[in-house]
């Protein structure tokens, strides 16, 4: 097979030979068989326990969204994860990513600490298939779980490496480099780890490529319809929606729609922006009552009034009423002080009533207490959130040290998928590309740049973080907060090999790949476990 003619990288001509028609076949049936491993994969996906195919706590808090609203029209929880008879913990429903806040009864219940819209569109999914059917996931969890995932999960990864191949066949002048980055998408990332359980990276990703497809087809190939802008449109706003920092790739698209057609993306583009916003927005509502997500509820509300204590250190009950009562706060005879998660802070709690107001009270030898709203909806009895968290979870102290190991160390982007230097090399080569034409009408070069850029926002966002959110992403077997740009990043690799590497760089690169595939599939039951470099360095006593 010869390889002698080349396409630029971002050409718009086809891929043409013989033999790229005859690879059609060979790509389908790669599809068609990673498809039926994942699915085989699929279906003996169970929990430790055994009673649920369940898999962390993260997918259990979306799980029991799903019930609650397909079954009962109400995104509070409370049936689901306790026992009302015996009064405690249902183990194989309960999860640690929960919220706790009064309802639109005026009573507190728990919620999902998730956004809502992903399980509320998942929600319509399994109602439709309880209605088919007539199961549902609290009678037969495994055929019902299974068949969502199936559904959510699979069919959309599936169409993901579809379009992938058939644009690596559009874009690659060389049949290596196709079998290459064909193999790279369907076992080499972790999209495909993450296949079997509920999360949003899978769709933030899915929403990513659709909308880098779009852009290609507007910048690259010239088609300029219509259709195009409002479809990258949602499809950026949908990747936002589940990943907060995809806002960035939100205006870095928008930018580049801006040079090619500025009429479209203002009247297209801008607009198609909008659904998506106001589903995101209004299901939190109606879950929460307001319109912020849970997420942004993690600290005390607006501040009401000060007093002045009697005495520091030793507030009570009746002193604290007695200052509410005095600017028409009225409590119940059943009201308790007690200690707030967060330092210096200090819950007033009526039992009665099921109000709370948190009491900021000083660290020093001052007297002035100020009362603020309650809004920290992440501490309650018993909250995973309220106390040490262990591994993981307590965060890593040294700022360095956690960006070393995102980068390289045990969760490392490029130590774990090693695949994606060739995505760093994918900007020089976007670079090198650069023609002296206009800049602005380079779109490629435009292309390539909001990648990087993109990342770099991405990476600068989660580095620069506090203590409780340097976690790695808590226990997951990459750094899962960055699987959404695997999409930009396959395109950055494309780039890198229309620089023809020679005979040992394949052979490197192949080596890439291999490692690459093996952190993939390495937590094939269990996507929610450290990374193997992780329990690898553990194993031998080796710092992590």
């Amino acid at each position: 097979m010869g390889t002698d003619e080349h396409i630029p990288t971002g050409s718009s001509e086809p891929a043409s030979g013989a033999w790229r028609k005859q690879l059609s076949w060979p790509l389908r049936l790669l599809i068609l068989l990673a498809l039926a491993a994942q699915t085989g994969r699929l279906l003996q996906v169970e929990s430790r326990s055994g009673d649920l195919p369940f898999l962390s706590a993260n997918d259990r808090s979306r799980w029991c969204t799903i019930e609650a609203l397909a079954k009962r029209g109400s995104y509070e929880i409370d049936h689901l994860i306790f026992d009302d008879e015996a009064k405690q913990k249902r183990s194989n429903w309960y999860t640690i990513d929960l919220v706790r806040h009064r309802g639109a009864d005026g009573k507190l219940h728990y919620y999902s600490s998730k956004p809502t819209l992903l399980p509320t569109m998942y929600a319509g999914i399994y109602w439709v298939l309880s209605q088919l059917t007539g199961l549902t996931l609290l009678d037969e969890p495994f055929p019902m779980g299974r068949a969502v995932l199936f559904v959510v999960n699979l069919l959309p990864l599936a169409l993901f490496w579809s379009l992938c191949l058939r644009w690596f066949q559009q874009r690659s002048d060389d049949l290596w480099s196709i079998l290459l980055l064909g193999g790279v998408a369907v076992w080499g990332t972790y999209l495909s780890t993450f296949a079997i359980t509920l999360n949003n990276h899978l769709p933030a990703a899915l929403a990513v490529a659709a909308s880098l497809w779009c852009l290609d087809r507007i910048a690259i190939v010239q088609d300029t319809r219509t259709r195009w802008f409002v479809l990258c449109g949602l499809a950026t706003s949908f990747a936002a929606a589940n990943e907060l920092p995809a806002l960035s790739w939100v205006l870095a698209a928008g930018a580049i729609l801006l040079l090619v057609s500025a009429k479209k993306t203002l009247l297209a583009y801008v607009p198609a922006l909008l659904p998506v916003a106001i589903a995101f927005f209004g299901t939190n509502y109606l879950a929460h009552g307001v319109w912020s997500p849970a997420y942004a509820h993690r600290d005390v509300g607006a501040k009401l009034f000060d007093f002045e204590a009697e005495r520091y250190g030793q507030l009570t009950v009746a002193e604290v009423s007695k200052a509410m009562e005095s600017h028409s706060i009225y409590s119940s005879d059943s009201c308790i002080l007690r200690p707030a998660r967060r330092k210096n802070t200090i819950e007033f709690f009526d039992q009665e009533n099921q109000t709370q107001y948190a009491l900021r009270v000083p660290d020093d030898q001052g007297t002035t207490v100020s009362v603020h709203e309650w809004d920290d909806w992440y501490d309650y009895p018993g909250s995973y959130w309220a106390g040490e968290k262990p591994g993981v979870d307590a965060g890593e102290a040294d700022r360095a040290k956690y960006i070393f190991h995102c980068l390289l160390g045990h969760h490392g982007i490029l130590s774990l998928t090693p695949f994606w230097l060739l995505s760093l090399l994918g900007v020089f080569a976007v670079l090198n590309g650069a023609s002296s034409q206009n800049p602005l009408k380079n779109f490629p070069l435009l292309i390539g740049g909001a990648i990087a850029a993109t990342t770099l926002v991405v990476l600068a966002f989660y580095f620069t973080r506090g203590l409780e959110d340097r976690n790695y992403g808590g226990v997951s077997s990459g750094l899962r907060w960055t699987f959404w740009l695997i999409p930009l990043w396959l395109w950055l690799a494309n780039a890198s090999l229309q620089l023809h590497p020679g005979k040992a760089a394949r052979r490197v690169i192949e080596l890439l790949l291999l490692v690459s595939v093996f952190s993939a599939c390495y937590p094939w039951q269990n996507p929610w476990t450290s990374p193997w470099l992780m329990q690898f360095l553990e194993y031998w006593g080796l710092p992590v």
